[in-house]
Parts: structure tokens; sequence; C-alpha cells
């Protein structure tokens, strides 16, 4: 009983911090009087919550923005910081340096011609985005008579022509995404992890379950293709860990059968959730589009299990670390299933800790601030 009124308790309070945050659509950092201002347009809930722990294990993206304001202090400049998607007026400052994700990447480029524009690209171009979220939707509801909408498709902007440069998280596949014109604009970085910096060797798992783990838009990330490939194939286990949409799985349910675990959301850091990756030794992520190789891949490679994905959710040569699929598609899943099979636990014990190196060694925090701090120096070095 205690338990239950405890859980309902922290769920209300969740919900009042969250409203609370959202009320929070701007946050200034100023240095100086006499500095220049960066206008950025990314997250802002971060900046009244540095400590929350929480908030920052729901994605890499909240230390990144930290980070992003630090370094833009480091040097010099004074920052005024807006949620991308908040429908307040841009400031009337002259800003120097337009920074972030549309669509008030947008607004404030229109309101700054003389600025200095960067694209943040944390995901591959809109266009194909939105395509590939048509495909998978229609596929999805033409094989199992569902009625899904499009979900999480994004509305057609002009971000990367009015910047100047653009900084894309991902990988050569993810440029590909973009019309050739705009892709000599574009540099690469490693974002981050949101997963415990230790290094622990992952063993080899008896039980050889497979695993996949993804936020929201579960069409998109591949989930009814993982579903429909192991209700084909009931010796097999794979363990889903994510939000599953309510329609999504009223569509998909008389296929999920007991060697299909859903798991819902859990902390990355979680003992749970650790258990259950000790029972796997692959990852399997069929998405159709990432900003290159996502924070899921990445943090399960970090955990030690081996990928199998599509090239818009990998980094280049992810070959020599797992299985690159050519597509979405269940002749893909199983090709990539076929192929762990042929692994002794000797190789997959030696692949998995060569995946928990090279995270360790690229996708770390300082990683990130030192990719992002050169880039930025480069670029206003050139004024």
């Amino acid at each position: 009983m205690m338990r239950t009124l405890y859980i309902v308790i922290i769920r209300i309070f969740n919900r009042i911090k969250n409203v609370y945050r959202k009320r929070h659509s701007t946050f200034i950092w100023k240095i100086s009087d006499t500095a220049e201002w960066v206008y950025i347009s990314y997250l802002t809930d971060i900046f009244y919550y540095p400590n929350d722990n929480r908030l920052l294990s729901s994605h890499q993206n909240r230390r990144e923005a930290l980070i992003i304001a630090k370094v833009f202090n480091q040097l010099g400049f004074n920052i005024y910081i807006q949620d991308h998607a908040s429908k307040k007026e841009i400031p009337k400052i002259k800003f120097s340096i337009i920074f972030g994700l549309e669509p008030n990447f947008c607004n404030a480029c229109i309101a700054n011609p003389q600025s200095i524009k960067i694209y943040y690209a944390t995901g591959a171009y809109y266009e194909h985005q939105n395509k590939q979220i048509q495909k998978m939707t229609d596929y999805v509801n033409v094989t199992y008579d569902a009625h899904i909408p499009y979900q999480r498709l994004v509305t057609p902007h002009k971000s990367i022509e009015l910047a100047d440069y653009i900084l894309q998280i991902g990988s050569s596949y993810t440029i590909l995404t973009y019309p050739p014109i705009c892709q000599s604009k574009i540099e690469l970085i490693h974002q981050s992890s949101q997963s415990k910096d230790c290094y622990l060797k992952k063993k080899y798992a008896c039980d050889n379950e497979y695993f996949c783990m993804a936020s929201g838009g579960n069409i998109l990330k591949g989930i009814s293709l993982l579903i429909e490939y192991f209700y084909n194939h009931p010796e097999r286990t794979i363990n889903i860990v994510g939000p599953i949409d309510k329609l999504f799985y009223r569509s998909m349910k008389r296929k999920i059968s007991p060697n299909i675990k859903l798991w819902g959301f859990m902390d990355i850091n979680s003992d749970e959730l650790t258990a259950i990756i000790d029972r796997c030794n692959f990852l399997i992520y069929p998405s159709g589009s990432e900003g290159g190789c996502p924070g899921a891949v990445i943090n399960s490679m970090k955990k030690g299990l081996i990928p199998i994905v599509t090239p818009w959710a990998a980094f280049d040569g992810i070959e020599e670390y797992g299985f690159l699929m050519d597509t979405w598609s269940i002749d893909a899943i199983s090709m990539g299933v076929a192929w762990s099979l042929t692994l002794d636990p000797v190789k997959i014990e030696e692949m998995s800790c060569k995946c928990q190196l090279y995270i360790e060694h690229n996708y770390g925090i300082r990683q990130f601030e030192n990719e992002f701090f050169q880039y930025i120096r480069k670029i206003i070095s050139v004024r």
C-alpha cells in the first residue's frame, strides 16, 4: 500500500516538474556587457536542472547542451538559449552567431542575416526521414491491416539553405541523405553516451538472447520488423526496451509471442537493464532514419553488445565491430541473425570487448567537448 502511494506521489511530482520545465523556454548566460552574443536554438530545461541525474540520463543531448553553452562561454560569448520549438519571439539582440535546430534556428537566421549561421543537425535530412516514415508505416498498415497515421514527420524547413555551416551528428551515411549541393557544408561530430563511464568487460551470454533499445517512434525504429521476425522464430528471444505506442501495440499484439519481451522504459544505468543485457550478445536496430549512430546503439555497444544495424544507425567502419544490414527488412534481419550464429563464444567475447573499447575512445562527453570546441574556434578564427 505504502509503495503504491509512493509511486503515485512520485508520478505527480514528476508531472508538476515537467510542466515547470516547459515554462522555462529561455535561458541567458552572460559573461560581460561588452561580449558578443550567440543565439542557441536547442534545449533549455537542463540549464534549470543541471544536476538532475534523471534528466541527464534520459538522453545524451542534455549533457551535450550544457557543453555547447560552456564552449561558447569559454570562447568569450554571451549566450541566449531558447527552446528550439518555443513560440516566444526572437529577442531584439544583435547576434554574432546563430546555432541550433529548427524552427527557431530559421527564425533567428532570418532576423539576423549578418550573423554566422551554424545548423546543428541531429538527425538525417528531413526529406529522407519523412520518406522512410511513410514507407515503414505503409508496410505495417498493409501487412497487419492497421490504421496507424504517419508519426514524427518533420515539417519542411530551410535550415540547410540558410546555414553557412552544418554540424552533423552522424556518419557518411547520414551525409548522403542530404542534397548533394549542401553536402560540402557538413562536418561530422561524435555524440556522447549517457551510460556510466566505466569499462567492465562483458562475458559471453549463454542464453544468447537479442536486444533492442529505442525511444519513441516504434515504426521508424523497425520494432514491427523485430516482432515479425521473432514471432516466426520462437526458438530465439528478443528483449525490447523503450516505450511502446498504444496504437502500435494494438496493431501488433497478436504477433507478440512469449519470446518477444517488451520491457518499457528503463534507466540506462539501472541494475534491471544490466541484468537483461547480461543475457544478450547482440543488439539489433533496423531503423530507417537516424542522425548517424544513435544513442541506443552507442550505449548498447558500450555495455558490450555487438551491433546488427542499418546504414542510418551506423558509424563509418561498423563492419569491423558487427554486421551492417543493407536496409530495413525481414531478409536483412535474417541475414544479420544468421551471421551472429556463425560466431563462437570466444569470437563473441573478443568482438564485445572491441565494441566497448571503441565506444569508450570515441563517444565520451570529453570527446564531444573537444571536437565541438575545435569546430567553433575554427569558424570564429576566419571571421
